[in-house]
């Protein structure tokens, strides 16, 4: 497997070091946080979520919005990453 070095400020590296879980390479972190952002990680989360159902309609309707919002933001697919 091929490698890529790049270059990140002070704040990002300490950010990602928080974020680094035990065993795990800062490549290996990225990937993670990467990959659980995507749309289709979002949505099977939120389908697959207990709890939902008492939610009022107004509570519901602001929820879809805000995930709309998240949505907009998103990648549109997983990518693969290995």
């Amino acid at each position: 497997m091929t490698s890529k070095t790049i270059s990140v400020t002070e704040g990002v590296y300490n950010l990602l070091k928080k974020m680094r879980l035990p065993g795990e390479s800062f490549g290996d972190t990225i990937a993670r946080l990467c990959e659980s952002k995507t749309s289709l990680s979002l949505r099977l989360w939120a389908e697959s979520s207990d709890g939902w159902s008492d939610l009022t309609a107004g509570e519901a309707a602001k929820l879809e919005d805000t995930l709309e919002a998240i949505r907009a933001t998103l990648r549109p697919e997983e990518v693969d990453l290995g």
